[in-house]
Formats: C-alpha cells, structure tokens, sequence
C-alpha cells in the first residue's frame, strides 16, 4: 500500500536518511563541516527532505496533527536572560535554543506535552507545555554547577562533567585576596599540575611548568590567550654577569581586569593551539558587565608594605682582617675580636673597633606596592559595557627600584539584531621602571654589600670623592655609589585586544569571528657612569658605558568558528565548531652600545668613544585549520575528537604542513548506573585521552645566511685581514641552516578520574599522564671540514610522567558559617631520552662551571660542577692538612627539580566576614648558591663564629673536622681552623659545596576581609556597599636546609634552567589593606 501525503511527523522508529552515521570518530570530524551544511538548508526536522511528496513501502499510521508555536522567555531568579537554555519536548527532537535575550521560539504538534529546560549553570526544569502564552521560565542556580563551568580552546565554555581532560581554574576572588602586581606570581599553590617557582626578588614573575618540561632550548613557558587573542611573553630572563633583574611581558596585565584564568593542561585540552601549545595554555577572560545589571562604579585601592622576607643572619663579633689580625684592605671578616681596641681605618684614620649590624638593613628600605583601579560597568537590553582605569606603583626594597603602570581597559558588546552580535575587549598599558643591577656581578648593589666587614661602618663612611671616584677598599662597586651611578630604565606602551563579530545562523549553529592585535613598544638605556668598578650594564670593564635598546612588536591574530551545538536524537546531542586561524608576528630589535665615557654624568651616545650596533628584524606567518566534534550520549557518555593542521612560514616548503590531533572520552559512571548515587557518593566520573601538540621552530632556522667577517676570517699567510683596504667581507655564519627542519611533537596520554561525595561537601580529581617529545630541536656540532661548527636539527627525545590530585572540602556549612578547605598535589619527573650522536650534553644555562645541563638518561636540568674527590666507598679525599681535594672534571653534583608540591588552601566565612589563607609546600629541589657560601667564605654569616675562633692565649682555634680520609684510605684527624674550613681551600674548593636542599614551607598568603552591612546604605543611593580587607603575601617561610635567603630564588630568571642563586636578589614579605567601593 502506498500512501502520499503532504506533511506528517516523523516516527520514532523510522531513522532518518540524512543523518550521517560514521564508521569511525575521525570520519565523523572530517564531515561535521558538511554536516553543518547540509543541516543549515532549514531549520526544523520535518523540513529536512525538500520534496512536495514522500513515498513508502511502509505500513505508517499518519496522524494529521496541527502544528503549534510555542514562544516564552528563560530568566535567572533575578530576571537577567539566560542564554543558550536548551528547550526540548521530553521524548522527542523538537525543540530550540534561547538566544541573548533569553527567548525562544519553535513550533511543535503536541501542545499538552511537557518542556525540558536545561543549562549548564542552572538546575534543569519541567514545565507542562502552554501554547496559549508567551511562557516566563525561572531556572534556580545550581550551586555545585556553577563551579563546573569551565573556558576551553578559543573561548568556548563546557560542562566540566563532559570533558575528557583535566582543566584548572582560578577565579578573580581568589586573584583579588594578596594582591600581585605580576599575575603569574598569584598561581603559586593554587592549581594541580602547576609548578609555579619564584625567581627572586626585583620585579621578578615566576616560572610557569605545567606538567613538566616539552623542550630543550625553547621556550618551556605556557602560551597565553587573553579572551581570544595570544599574547607575546618574552622577557623574564637574565642574563648571568650584567643587566638587572627582568620581567615577562605578561606582568603587563592589570590582575583588577581578570574575571577568570583557566589552564589547559594536556595535548588533547591544547590541541587546538598546534605549535604553541607543547607547554600548556593560559586562558585569560577579562571582567565584563553581566546581563540585566544596572550601571554601577566600582572604586578601589590596595596599598602594602614590604620588608625583607629573609635576611642574612650575621656574627657581629670579629672584625675585618684575617687568620685573628686586622687587615683593612681585605674583604673579609677573619680578624680580632671587636672589642673596643683602637686601629687605623682604610681611610688612615684612627678609631676604635665595633660592629655596624646594621650595614645592610641602612641599604634596604621599605618596599610600597599599591593597586588602584576604577571601573563603570552597565548593560542594557542591547549593550554591555565595562570601562576600567588601573594604576599600579611599586617600589622595590632597594632604592632606585619603581615601577609604574597605566592601564586603560574596555570590555564592551552590543545586540545589533537578534542574531547579530558585535563586541570588542581591548586595554591599552604604559610600564614604566627604573632598576638597579642584579645577578652574578659587583654593580649588584648587594654583592658586596651583604659580605661588607662586619667593623665597616658602611652606612656612615664615605663612598666618593668630590670626583665622583670611588672610595672604597674591595675591586667590586661600593653598594651606594652602584645605586647613584649605574641605572637602568625601561618603558613600554602595549596596545592588545580584538573585535569579535557573532552570528547566529540558527538557533543551534553560530558563526563566531574574532580580529585582534597585540603591538608593543619598548625602549630602554642602561648606563654605567664614570669610574664602574664592575660589569653593570654593558660589561665595559671600568671604561663606563651606554646601552640604548628599542623593541618593537606586531602580532596580528584572527580566527573564525563554525560552531553547531543539537540534539541529533533523544539520546544523542552534537556539538561540532571547525575554524581557522591566521597569526602574522612581526618584531625589530634596535641595539647601540657606546663605551670609553668622556664626561661623567652625561648618558648620551654623543659622550662615548666608541659605538657597537644591532639591529634584526624577524616575521613570521601561520596559518591554522582545526575542527572539534563532541558527541554526548544522554548525560554520561562523552566523545572528543579534535585536530588542528598548521601551515607555517618558518618550515620549508614541503614542511609546512603539520597534522596535530587528539581524542577524550569521559564517561559518568553515577549517570550510566543511577543505582550508585547514594547519600555518599554524588558523582564519579572516568576520563581518558591521548594527543599530539607541537613547538615551532624560530624564524630563519632552515637557511644558512651570511655574517660581516672579523679580522680572524681573514688569510694569515697573507695578512689579510678584515675589513681589508678599507673593504668589508662577509662569510657563511658558523652555525649552519637546516631546510629539513620540522617542528617539536609531543604526544601526551591522560587517565583520570572525578568524585564527588556528601552532594559536593568532598571532591576529588585526580590524573595521572605521560608524554614523549621527540624532534627536538637543537644546535648539534658538525665536522669541521663543512666549514660550520654546528647545525640546527630534529634530534633526541624527552619524556615526563607524572600524577596531580586535587581534593576540595566543605568541612563545616551553615547558614552563617562556612568553612571550604583544598589541597592540591603535584609531581612529574622529565628525563632527557637521548640527544644526538656526537652530543653528550646540552648546557641550558650558567658557566663553563657550575652549569644546568642536560645529560642523556638524567632527569631534566641538572646541576653540574667539580666536586669533591671521593674513594670507591664514597667517603671524602682529604689531603695532608686536612683539606678536600677537589675533582678536575665536572659531574653531577645536584638535582634543582622538586619531588613534588602541594598547596593547601583554606576560606571560613562567617556573616560577613571572611578569612583565607593559602599554604606552598616544595619538597626537595637542590640550589647552588654562591651568596650563602659567601656569607660563609667572607667569615660574616653567623654560623662562622659558632666557635671561638681565637683562644685566650691569642692563637687560632682549629675547632672543625672535615668527615674523610687520607688518600692511603686512614681517617682524616686533621682539624682546620673556622677560616679554613669555609675557604676556597675548604668546603668551598669545589662548587659541590654551595649545594643546597630548598625544600621550604610557605605562608603564601593569607586575607581577612569584611563587608559592611547592606542596611548602613539604606536611605541613600550613592554608596552600595564596601569592602574592606587586610592581606599578606609570604608571611612565613621554613626552610630547614637553606639559611639566610629566601629559597624561592633563580640567576637565570624565567627560564629553562633552574637552580642557580648568583647574587643576592631580596624578596618581600608584604602586609596592606584594601578598600573596595560599589557606588
């Protein structure tokens, strides 16, 4: 029988035709584009086939039923619009998607059935169908919900039940408890998978490692994307013997602005962002106005002080000199016993013998850091906006230490139509800082300055003459005159932010294009005046010096999503986005340096002898394809494929075509079985997946270019040298180009797993993963009849295991007590596989020795020097006067890496109040550190006066005994005096002495706020509330094996290589108040 008709519903056991069923998930992806398209031809299911009659085969019972539009509004219990409210009819497809305003519209035959309204962030609802009416849908919060909402790849927001990687999230409550002028310094302890470490004092960020190290010589930092748009983070590393102490450029953003910060952990959570992504992604969403809220002023202030977090512990009572006599022209403190005697100064005057305890903390002063910001916000039923102005000034401990900020930032979208949406979110910054020296090198203000004799009245003697020539008995820079003559200055103005176009084609599918930009400008000079003793800032070597840098940067950034989000039957729901992306990065680099100063005082090129220049320019282009599909059967299955192809200008041309891709699956064990929920467990979930992301290589890399010769180019058998007759030559550079060049890869597999007991009161989330990086690029020598020295290639592996934990508690909670309590667990161990034939290892940072080096079957960055000399059983060879032998070659003498960390966060709110603190705790992790064994060698760190170093007959002691033998194998019996014991002679003959265990507990920070009662504003309209806080920031540190500095410190700054500590570089312990006003 055949039957035609002209309109019918589609039965529930008849499958429809069109829709595609993939063999495979990659099939699935490769065809979720045409999918897309084909789908968009209408908008409702029974409009799929376009034919004006259907035949069949099939007995149909037809029931002719009248279509019914169904319309209503999906609002918050405050009355604010919820979009992208899923409305489905329960048991069938039909159904549609809120737009901005919260409304929805679409047509159905069963008027008395029931509607199902649901949203990530709200409890799902069952409303009885009204087609007489437009409906008003109230959704409740869904407290435990809203915590679940997280960022991914390009913006986009996901139930964190659904996906099938681990994600970390820091909230703007959480930034705004200690504030930070530098946001990396806030992640400290905060976040599972994230090894944050300090890199000292200054204006210093930190270390960002999320799960391990992905590359040898690159660039180890996470890529951050703020609301769309990368933005460059160079800088943050020093240099070794010169320079100040350097800040990345991400500590540009004003932390007042960031609503959120999620953090992309994995290859398959990253994958989205190819070649930059080997490291992690940040994903910074910057504050705007939320819908349906009324225009509102916030003003606040944070201001806080700051001292030195740990100070030397000094002796106080022997003089300068040696071996129990004054000296006064040598550095250190081995002389009499200070008691009053009289002697002559190196000033040639008399006077008598005291101690000046007080040398270093004259130098010292207060640190002051204070945040002020102001913001408008409002929004309309078309608009938002959010306008804000954050000034930022900090002083550092050391005078001629400030920084200031300027930062203007807009956050602003309107509704054009009601599928049109136009946005923009762009801040403009002005840096501007002054900085004293830093780092290994006698212009560091506290080089000499902490090992000063301990009789030198430092503070109160003279530093220079009427000259402007140093006074001073030690060959480094005196600690007052480096503060006055040897500066460094620095100013940056950045402009960064897009423009960001929606459109929503249908309800369920939605065009998203962003453009944006991020240029900046920096300029600096360093100047060594007259009369430098030291290296300073351009290693003049006394002739004093000017350096004038300039930097200039333009990245251009855009990318367009096609993004479908619906239901493809009862239990299956389909969200697809493919896109692309388009990156254009231009940089120029401007350096001249002048030595040999005429006039002193003077820091103008014009006023130097001679001139070195530099000068590059670098561009680069990529371009980015990439496709996510996400397939959720009912509410606990979840499937993930996802891939990106990147094209990029820095390949040759038959390299540029790199193919990242990636799976999760996560699976709700709760949902699948409801039997198991129980009164205890709420949810469990399982998750796992596998990726591939890459690093790209640096701009230039797979040619060999040509170099200006220098005289050594030339011939020697004839005397020609270059320039020649007045002629320059140019020659191949020594390092040779690779055109087979392909970029890093890192494959990374994940297993986790979620809890959540007593309805969310305990919460666990754990994941244990491994990745292999293999392609390394590096330099590798090259024989010398090539004629180069070394060439860039693809060599070696590297791979990381680790496992992360987070447990999140709700010990207590009441109506007006509640106290939330969570620990987070992190540990991964990196081993360098291999590097490359002829290669046996890689320095990554430091000196010829000590350096961090990577060794082939060592774990990551070790530390290496010469050590002591040691027998077969591993005891100490000492020599006849009972000193260590040192080794002549270097070997591994410590391990910088940490075996894990954990932070332990706590927040009680009681009524109004609220109490927050935040625990960091590092075990083990070895630091090399010259400033404490120079404390030691210099005879002023207390521990050298343990013993009375002088008996009562006038003699020298000899209280210590180096633990070793003989080289014929006896027990060493020699005894050392406190002088030869800590001398270069003595536990510090070899660079395996200055190694020492950082393990440390931190009070990272801790905050007691209060907000003002709601009934104090009653009656007027100008203030709406007030917040008023007190805070801390490294309040308390234990450090059991590492005396006299704060642990938490790096020569080498924000870099691959760790574990050096060259120069004292103080960090603050902070405490401030805050007010916050909401007019």
């Amino acid at each position: 029988m055949k039957s035609k008709i002209k309109s019918w519903s589609i039965p529930q056991n008849i499958h429809n035709i069109n829709y595609l069923r993939p063999k495979n998930l990659l099939s699935l992806m490769l065809c979720s584009g045409s999918m897309l398209l084909c789908s968009a031809v209408e908008a409702s299911p029974h409009h799929l086939w376009k034919a004006d009659k259907i035949e069949t085969n099939y007995l149909i019972p037809v029931h002719f039923e009248q279509q019914t539009t169904v319309t209503g509004t999906v609002v918050n219990d405050q009355g604010n619009p919820i979009a992208n409210a899923s409305i489905r009819v329960k048991g069938s497809n039909e159904g549609s998607q809120t737009n901005e305003r919260g409304e929805f519209s679409f047509e159905t035959a069963q008027s008395r059935g029931t509607l199902v309204i649901s949203h990530m962030s709200y409890q799902t609802l069952e409303v009885p169908i009204n087609a007489t009416s437009a409906m008003r849908i109230v959704l409740q919060d869904d407290a435990a919900n809203l915590e679940e909402v997280v960022v991914t790849s390009f913006g986009i927001q996901r139930d964190r039940k659904t996906l099938g990687y681990g994600v970390g999230e820091v909230k703007a409550d959480d930034l705004a408890k200690a504030p930070t002028t530098d946001v990396t310094n806030a992640l400290a302890g905060r976040l599972a998978g994230v090894q944050v470490s300090g890199a000292g004092g200054g204006f210093a960020g930190s270390n960002i490692t999320i799960r391990g190290f992905s590359t040898f010589t690159g660039s180890n930092q996470p890529l951050y994307v703020v609301d769309g748009i990368p933005l460059d983070n160079s800088g943050g590393g020093n240099s070794v013997n010169t320079g100040v102490v350097n800040s990345s450029r991400i500590s540009d953003i004003n932390p007042q602005d960031i609503e959120s910060m999620s953090v992309l952990k994995g290859a398959a959570a990253t994958v989205l962002y190819g070649s930059r992504a080997a490291s992690g992604v940040i994903l910074i969403t910057t504050k705007k106005a939320k819908k349906g809220s009324r225009n509102q002023i916030s003003v606040g202030t944070n201001t806080a002080v700051g001292m030195v977090s740990q100070m030397p512990e000094f002796q106080n009572e022997y003089a300068q000199g040696s071996n129990g006599n004054y000296n006064n022209s040598v550095t250190g403190s081995w002389g009499p016993k200070i008691a009053g005697q009289e002697v002559t100064n190196w000033f040639g005057e008399k006077e008598n013998l005291q101690a000046f305890p007080d040398n270093i903390k004259d130098i010292l002063k207060n640190s002051v850091s204070s945040v002020n910001d102001l913001s408008f916000t409002g929004s309309g039923e078309k608009f938002d906006y959010r306008v804000s102005y954050g000034y930022t000034l900090e002083t550092g401990l050391l005078p001629s230490n400030e920084l200031k900020r300027n930062n203007i930032s807009v956050n602003a979208s309107t509704q054009l139509t009601d599928k049109f949406k136009i946005g923009s979110s762009f801040s403009y910054v002005n840096n501007v800082s002054e900085r004293t020296q830093g780092g290994n090198q006698g212009a560091n203000p506290l080089w000499r300055g902490i090992y000063a004799p301990r009789s030198y009245d430092l503070t109160n003697m003279p530093f220079e003459n009427a000259e402007g020539n140093q006074l001073w008995f030690a060959p480094e820079d005196h600690p007052y005159w480096s503060i006055k003559n040897v500066r460094n200055n620095n100013e940056v103005n950045r402009f960064y932010g897009n423009i960001n176009l929606k459109y929503d084609i249908l309800p369920w599918l939605a065009a998203d294009l962003k453009v944006g930009a991020d240029v900046f400008s920096m300029t600096s000079k360093g100047f060594d005046n007259k009369g430098i003793r030291s290296n300073g800032n351009t290693s003049s070597a006394g002739a004093g010096g000017v350096q004038d840098r300039s930097v200039s940067m333009k990245n251009i950034n855009s990318y367009f999503t096609l993004t479908a989000n619906r239901a493809i039957s009862e239990n299956w729901n389909l969200i697809a986005t493919v896109g692309n992306e388009v990156i254009a990065n231009n940089r120029n680099t401007l350096q001249s340096t002048g030595l040999g100063i005429v006039l002193p005082n003077f820091d103008n090129q014009s006023n130097f002898l001679t001139f070195n220049t530099l000068g590059t320019i670098t561009e680069n282009r990529q371009i980015g394809v990439f496709a996510d599909v996400v397939l959720d059967y009912k509410s606990y299955l979840s499937l993930n494929v996802k891939a990106r192809n990147d094209f990029s200008s820095t390949l040759s041309k038959g390299n540029r075509s790199i193919f990242y891709p990636a799976a999760a699956v996560s699976f709700v064990l709760t949902e699948a079985f409801p039997e198991l929920k129980s009164n205890v467990l709420t949810m469990a979930k399982i998750r796992a997946n596998v990726g591939e992301v890459g690093k790209g290589t640096d701009p230039y890399a797979t040619n060999t270019y040509f170099g200006r010769s220098s005289a050594s180019d030339g011939f020697v058998s004839t005397l020609v040298s270059f320039p020649f007759n007045g002629l320059a030559g140019y020659t191949l550079n020594n390092s040779a180009g690779n055109e087979k060049l392909q970029p890093e890869f890192t494959r990374e597999y994940e297993l986790g797993a979620e809890l959540s007991l007593y309805s969310g009161r305990i919460s666990f989330e754990g994941s244990v993963y491994k990745r292999d990086t293999r392609n390394l690029i590096f330099a590798v020598p090259a024989p010398s009849s090539s004629g180069f020295t070394s060439v860039v290639t693809n060599a070696g592996s590297l791979s990381t295991k680790g496992i992360e934990l987070m447990l999140n508690l709700v010990p207590l909670k009441s109506e007006n007590f509640n106290w939330r309590s969570g620990f987070t667990f992190t540990k991964f161990k990196s081993i360098v596989e291999e590097l490359a034939p002829g290669v046996n290892n890689i320095s990554i940072g430091g000196f010829t020795s000590p350096n961090v080096r990577l060794v082939a079957g060592e774990e990551y960055g070790q530390l290496w020097s010469n050590a002591y000399q040691r027998d077969n059983q591993g005891r100490m060879i000492v020599n006849a006067n009972g000193l260590p032998k040192p080794t002549t070659n270097v070997q591994k003498v410590g391990n910088p890496n940490p075996k894990f960390n954990l932070g332990w966060s706590n927040d009680f709110s009681y009524k109004d109040f609220s109490l927050s603190f935040l625990f960091d705790f590092k075990y083990k992790g070895d630091i090399m550190s010259r400033t404490i064994g120079d404390l030691r060698i210099q005879g002023v760190a207390k521990e050298t006066a343990e013993f009375e170093r002088i008996d009562g007959s006038g003699a020298v002691t000899t209280p210590y005994l180096f633990e070793g033998v003989y080289e014929d194998g006896s027990p060493n019996t020699t005894q050392v005096t406190a002088q030869q014991y800590y001398s270069l002679q003595g536990k510090y003959v070899a660079w395996e002495g200055y190694v020492l265990d950082a393990t440390f507990v931190k009070l990272r920070e801790a905050n007691l706020s209060y907000r003002l009662p709601a009934r104090l504003f009653e009656g007027q309209k100008f203030i709406k509330g007030i917040n008023i806080s007190v805070y801390g920031r490294n309040l308390f540190t234990y450090a059991p094996n590492f005396p006299h500095l704060d642990p938490e410190q790096n020569l080498l700054g924000i870099s691959n290589a760790r574990g050096l500590e060259f120069g004292f570089s103080p960090t603050p312990r902070t405490i401030g108040g805050s007010v916050r006003f909401s007019l």
